[in-house]
């Protein structure tokens, strides 16, 4: 299986820190935010994993080169101007190395879900009629973006009936068939939830709650709340 981690962010939630450092460079337990990515892909047994880079992209080469332990590094070189999501996805091709289903991770964000889940996922018949498979979990407050009935991702607006049940959020992690982003032009900028919304209301994308941990690290305060708990991991011996 092949793996993209999006990084081309300008990471603006997070300055003065970002100011001369990219968001994946930020470091975590001693190591960059993006070594963290990169650690789990290889124990996990991912060969090839392309990074899209933008803002001070030419750092994060620096930093990594061409290889980590056994995964192979390439790199999408974006304009100075992100291409967001989709179209960081789309201008990249992470499928064309094998025309299969690949694994999309934010970087930033730290979670513990088993990448090796993956593997199985697409390697199924899950996704033969399907899109997406994305990775959900709680969110700290009372209401969130999705919920799941079965394996199947429904929003508020594809059940208007289930209003109270969206208890979930996109955790940053999702399996994707190349046939997802066809239609987006190649160099064109887009958003993914532009893309995800309208596949969920056709019954197009599924997925699973992840119920270990999660940390969004888009911001300062949540940057030392993440280092805060790996602070205590570390000293719990886990």
């Amino acid at each position: 299986m092949n793996a993209m981690i999006l990084a081309a962010g300008r990471g603006t939630r997070l300055m003065p820190l970002t100011k001369h450092t990219p968001k994946p460079l930020v470091r975590i337990n001693g190591k960059p935010i993006l070594a963290h990515h990169l650690e789990r892909l290889h124990f996990a047994g991912v060969a090839d994993v392309i990074i899209n880079v933008s803002y001070l992209g030419h750092l994060i080469v620096e930093e990594f080169g061409y290889r980590y332990k056994s995964l192979r590094i390439d790199y999408s070189f974006e304009p100075s101007t992100p291409l967001e999501t989709a179209g960081g996805i789309a201008f990249a091709k992470p499928w064309t190395l094998s025309n299969q289903p690949f694994l999309v991770i934010n970087s930033d964000i730290l979670c513990d879900w088993p990448i090796s889940r993956a593997f199985k996922i697409s390697s199924s018949s899950i996704l033969d009629e399907k899109m997406a498979y994305l990775i959900l979990t709680k969110t700290p407050s009372l209401s969130g973006d999705f919920h799941l009935v079965g394996k199947t991702v429904f929003n508020n607006l594809n059940d208007r009936n289930g209003a109270n049940n969206y208890k979930y959020t996109f955790t940053g992690i999702g399996i994707y068939r190349p046939q997802f982003f066809q239609y987006i032009k190649r160099g064109t900028s887009g958003k993914l939830k532009d893309i995800l919304v309208p596949a969920v209301e056709k019954g197009l994308v599924m997925g699973e709650l992840h119920q270990g941990i999660w940390e969004d690290i888009g911001t300062n305060e949540r940057l030392e709340d993440a280092k805060s708990k790996y602070e205590r991991k570390k000293r719990e011996g886990k």
